[in-house]
C-alpha cells in the first residue's frame, strides 16, 4: 500500500509509510476504515500537504481553519497543525466521524464532510468511494 500510494501520488516511499500508519492508527482509534481516510485524502489533496483550496481549506484532508480552529488547538499553533500532516489526518478523521455519525451512512458523511446540506455531493462521494476501491485492490485488504 505504502509503495501504491508513493508511486501514484509521487511522495516519498517513507512519508507514504507514515501516512499510512497514521491512518490506520486514528483509524483504529476512531472506528473509521483506514482506507476510506486515505482515500479522501487521494481526492482532497493528493497528498500535498501544502494543498490550499480557494475556500481556504488546508491540508492533505483539506480542512476548513477557521471552522475548525478548536479542533487544532490541542496541536499548538491553528495555521502551522494545518499543514502537519498527522495534525490534519487527526482532524480531518475527526470530522468525518462526525459526518458519518450524523448522517448515518459513509456516504452522507462523505456529502457532509464536502460540505453538501442535502443528499447531491456533485459526485465527491462518488470518488472517494472509488478511490478507497483502488487503495483496497492495492493493499490485498478487503473493504469491511
Amino acid at each position: 500500500l505504502r509503495s501504491y500510494i508513493a508511486r501514484k501520488y509521487k511522495i516519498a516511499g517513507s512519508v507514504s509509510g507514515v501516512l499510512v500508519q497514521t491512518a490506520f492508527t486514528v483509524g483504529k482509534e476512531l472506528k473509521l476504515d483506514p482506507q476510506l481516510l486515505l482515500a479522501v485524502i487521494a481526492i482532497e489533496s493528493r497528498y500535498n500537504p501544502f494543498a490550499e483550496s480557494h475556500v481556504g481549506a488546508q491540508g492533505l484532508m483539506q480542512v476548513m481553519t477557521k471552522v475548525h480552529q478548536d479542533k487544532f488547538a490541542r496541536f499548538g499553533d491553528v495555521a502551522d497543525a494545518a499543514i502537519n500532516p498527522i495534525a490534519n489526518i487527526r482532524v480531518g478523521a475527526q470530522i468525518l466521524s462526525d459526518c458519518i455519525k450524523r448522517r448515518g451512512s459513509i456516504e452522507g458523511g462523505l456529502a457532509c464532510y464536502v460540505g453538501s446540506t442535502g443528499p447531491d455531493d456533485g459526485g465527491y462521494g462518488a470518488k472517494v468511494l472509488a478511490e478507497r476501491r483502488r487503495i483496497a485492490l492495492a493493499s490485498g485488504i478487503p473493504l469491511s
